[in-house]
C-alpha cells in the first residue's frame, strides 16, 4: 500500500498476509485503509478467525478481539463486524463510516455472481490477474441459477479476456473474446475478438475471420490502424534490467 500511514498502535512483528491482494500489513492503521479502499474484498479471506487472533495476538488488541470474534458469526453484515476496527482508533469519522457502510450495503444486496464480477473487476485494476480470473470462473458458475443473461455473461468472459491477455496467455484471452462476442453481438467486443484473433494466430487468420464475420469497412480502417500504432513498440536500451522488472512484475500480478 502506498502513501504514509501514521501509527498509533505498535505495529506487528509478524504481518497479516492478505491473499487478495498478495500484500502484508503491519498495523491497525494500515488495516483500516484497506478495508476502507477495498470494500469489494472484504471477504472470508479476510474477514476470519486468523484475523481476529493476529489482533489479539500481534496488536495485543485483547478487547478487540473479544468484540470481533463472536461476530465472525454474523459475516453477511460486514459492515457490523469491521465497525469496531475503525473506532478503536477513530479511523473514519461519522460520515465517511456511514458512506462505505451504504456502499457495503448496496454491494451486499446484488446477486452472488454480480458481486463476484465486480470483485474481479477490481483485482484487475489491482493487477492480481491470476486471482480474478479465478472469480471471474466462479461468477459464471453462479450465473447458471441467474437471470442475469448474455449481457452479463458477455462481460465477465470481456474482463477475463483481459485478464488473461494482461498474462500474455492470448490462447485464453482469444477463448473468452470469442464467448463474449457470441454474447454481446456488439462493435467493442467484435474489435476485442478480432484483435485477439490476429495476435494469437496472425494476419491471415484475422483476415479470415473478418470476411466470415462481414466486418463493415470502417471498423476495418480503425482495427488496422489502431493495430499498427500498437506494434509501434521499442525495446528498452537495458534490456536484461527490463527483463528482470517484467519478470518481479509477472510474479507481483500472479502470485507465483
Amino acid at each position: 500500500m502506498s502513501g504514509y500511514i501514521l501509527c498509533q498502535i505498535k505495529r506487528a512483528k509478524i504481518p497479516y498476509y492478505i491473499v487478495n491482494i498478495s500484500t502484508n500489513i503491519y498495523s491497525i492503521e494500515e488495516l483500516c485503509y484497506y478495508m476502507y479502499h477495498n470494500i469489494y474484498l472484504l471477504d472470508d479471506t479476510i474477514i476470519n478467525e486468523q484475523l481476529c487472533v493476529w489482533i489479539r495476538d500481534e496488536l495485543h488488541l485483547r478487547r478487540l478481539y473479544q468484540k470481533l470474534y463472536p461476530r465472525l458469526d454474523e459475516r453477511s453484515n460486514i459492515g457490523e463486524f469491521i465497525l469496531p476496527i475503525f473506532k478503536e482508533i477513530n479511523y473514519l469519522s461519522h460520515d465517511q463510516f456511514k458512506e462505505m457502510n451504504e456502499r457495503l450495503k448496496q454491494f451486499e444486496e446484488q446477486p452472488e455472481a454480480v458481486r463476484r464480477k465486480l470483485k474481479g473487476d477490481y483485482l484487475v485494476e489491482h493487477e492480481k490477474y491470476i486471482n480474478a480470473i479465478r472469480v471471474y470462473q466462479s461468477a459464471l458458475e453462479d450465473v447458471k441459477d441467474t437471470n442475469l443473461g448474455e449481457q452479463f455473461i458477455g462481460s465477465v468472459y470481456n474482463n477475463m479476456g483481459c485478464a488473461y491477455a494482461s498474462l500474455f496467455q492470448m490462447e485464453e484471452a482469444l477463448e473468452c473474446f470469442r464467448k463474449s462476442y457470441e454474447s454481446l453481438h456488439s462493435r467493442a467486443a467484435l474489435k476485442s475478438y478480432l484483435f485477439a484473433v490476429h495476435m494469437n494466430n496472425g494476419r491471415e487468420a484475422y483476415e479470415q475471420l473478418a470476411r466470415e464475420l462481414d466486418v463493415d469497412a470502417e471498423t476495418r480502417k480503425e482495427m488496422d490502424a489502431q493495430m499498427a500504432e500498437a506494434m509501434k513498440v521499442e525495446l528498452p536500451k537495458d534490456l536484461d534490467s527490463a527483463l528482470t522488472a517484467w519478470t518481479r512484475d509477472y510474479h507481483r500480478n500472479t502470485g507465483l
